[in-house]
C-alpha cells in the first residue's frame, strides 16, 4: 500500500494546483497592433457566462450568454471554422449545443441532469463530436454526429482517467483508459456502433493523451515495461513508443526512468515533443523523431509545465514557472524555441486565469480542441488574471485584447 501511495503521488504531480483570483467583467474593445494576423477572429470566453467572437476591427459578436461557468466545460471550434460547440447550463441541466457561424442556428446534441458533458473534441472532418461525461463511477466517452442525425452514443468508460485522439480520417478514436493507475491502463481504438475495440494494448505507462501519426497508419503512446514483485517508484520506466495499426511490435523512441511522459506530435510531421513529470517535478522540453534521436530544446534548468506547437511545426512555445506576483499569485513565462534547436527566446511573464490554468493542466489533451497560435504562426493568445492578451511572437510584445477568462483563434474556413 505504501508503494501504491508513492506511485499515486508521482501521478499527482501531473496536476498544477494554483490558487488564483477572480477576473474583471465584460468584453471591451479589441486592441490591435500593427503586424498581428489580419483576418483571424478570436473566440473569447468572457465573464457573465458570455461567449463572443471578436474580429480585427474590434467588432464583438455575442454568440451565447448561458455557457457553463464550470472548469473543463470549455467551447471547441470545428476544424473547418464553420461551427462552435459549447456547453450551456439551464437550471440543473447541462446542454451540449452547436452554433452555425454562417446562419446563427443552434442545434442541441446532448442534455443531462446527472451525466454532465465536458471536454469537447471535434473530429478532423468536422462531422462528429466526441465529449466526456461525468458519471457515478468515473467518466464516459461519447460520440455524436454534429448534424444531430443520431443521439450521442456512449463508446467507452473509465473509472479514473480517459484521454483520446481522433484518427486523421475521422474513422475511429484512440482512447487511453485508466492511465492514472499503475499497470491498469489500456489503449484501445473505438468506433460508433461497434461493441468491441478494434485494437487494444495493455501495457500503457504514465502519460495522458495518445497521438496518431500524420498518415493515420500508426500511433504513439507511452509503455511501461513489465514489473516483477511489488510496484515501486524505482521500477517506473516510461517508454515513448510507436505502433503500426494491425501490428503488435512496438518501436521505442525514448525512455525516461521514474517519470511520466507528456507529449504532443508536430502538426506537420511525426516528430514528438515531450516533457517529463517525476519526483523532482517537471523536466525539460525534448524532441524525438522516428530515428529515436532525442534532443533537448529548452534552456538549462527550465521546468516545462506545458508546450504548444506552432501551425507550421517549426516553433514550439512553452511555459515555465516564474515566481509569484506581489499579491501572491503564481506566474508563468512564455518562451519560444525552434524545432531545430538554438537558444530559446524568453518573452512575457503573466499570472494565468483559472480557466487557462485548467487547460495548462491538460495541455496535451486540449491541444486537440483549441488553438493558442494564430494560423500564420505570428501570434499567441493567452488568458491572464486581468483578461485576454495577444502576444506578437516576433517582437515579443503582448497587448491586452479584452476582458475574458479564455480565448482561442477561430480556424480559417475551409
Amino acid at each position: 500500500m505504501a508503494a501504491r501511495r508513492i506511485l499515486l503521488t508521482l501521478i499527482g504531480l501531473l496536476s498544477i494546483v494554483i490558487l488564483i483570483g477572480t477576473l474583471s467583467a465584460g468584453i471591451i474593445t479589441f486592441l490591435l497592433f500593427t503586424n498581428r494576423p489580419l483576418d483571424q477572429k478570436l473566440l473569447v470566453v468572457g465573464p457573465d457566462r458570455r461567449l463572443a467572437l471578436i474580429d480585427r476591427q474590434g467588432t464583438v459578436q455575442v454568440l451565447a450568454e448561458d455557457i457553463s461557468p464550470e472548469l473543463f466545460r470549455f467551447p471547441a471550434l470545428a476544424p473547418d471554422g464553420t461551427r462552435i460547440a459549447y456547453i450551456g447550463q439551464e437550471g440543473n441541466a447541462s446542454v451540449l449545443r452547436v452554433i452555425d457561424l454562417t446562419t446563427g442556428n443552434r442545434l442541441e446534441l446532448y442534455r443531462s441532469t446527472i451525466n454532465p458533458p465536458l471536454y469537447i473534441v471535434w473530429s478532423p472532418d468536422s462531422r462528429s463530436l466526441s465529449f466526456l461525461s461525468n458519471r457515478a463511477r468515473g467518466l464516459g466517452l461519447h460520440i455524436v454526429p454534429a448534424d444531430g442525425s443520431r443521439p450521442a452514443e456512449l463508446v467507452s468508460s473509465s473509472t479514473s482517467s480517459l484521454y483520446l485522439a481522433w484518427q486523421p480520417d475521422s474513422s475511429s478514436l484512440l482512447v487511453h483508459i485508466d492511465g492514472s493507475l499503475f499497470e491498469d491502463g489500456r489503449v484501445v481504438t473505438v468506433q460508433p456502433g461497434r461493441q468491441q475495440p478494434l485494437y487494444e494494448l495493455n501495457d500503457p505507462g504514465f502519460f495522458q493523451a495518445p497521438a496518431w501519426s500524420v498518415d493515420g497508419e500508426s500511433f504513439f503512446y507511452v509503455a511501461q515495461p513489465p514489473v516483477e514483485g511489488p510496484p515501486m517508484v524505482e521500477k517506473v520506466e516510461s517508454v515513448l513508443s510507436r505502433v503500426k495499426v494491425g501490428e503488435t511490435q512496438t518501436q521505442a523512441l525514448a525512455r525516461e526512468p521514474m517519470a511520466a511522459i507528456i507529449f504532443g506530435r508536430s502538426p506537420q510531421s511525426d516528430e514528438i515533443a515531450y516533457t517529463t513529470v517525476g519526483p523532482n517535478g517537471f523536466g525539460p522540453l525534448k524532441l524525438v523523431g522516428l530515428d529515436g534521436k532525442v534532443q533537448t530544446l529548452s534552456a538549462a534548468n527550465d521546468n516545462v509545465i506545458a508546450f504548444f506547437w506552432s501551425p507550421t511545426g517549426e516553433q514550439i512555445a512553452y511555459l515555465t514557472p516564474a515566481g509569484r506576483t506581489t499579491d501572491g499569485f503564481v506566474q508563468v513565462r512564455w518562451q519560444v524555441v525552434n524545432r531545430t534547436g538554438g537558444t530559446p527566446r524568453s518573452l512575457v511573464t503573466f499570472a494565468p486565469s483559472e480557466a487557462f490554468l485548467a487547460q495548462i493542466n491538460y495541455f496535451d489533451a486540449y491541444a486537440l480542441s483549441f488553438d493558442l497560435w494564430s494560423y500564420d504562426g505570428r501570434a499567441l493568445a493567452y488568458s491572464a488574471r486581468d483578461g485576454v492578451y495577444v502576444l506578437d511572437v516576433g517582437r515579443g510584445i503582448a497587448k491586452r485584447h479584452s476582458d475574458g477568462t479564455l480565448a482561442m483563434w477561430l480556424p480559417p474556413r475551409r
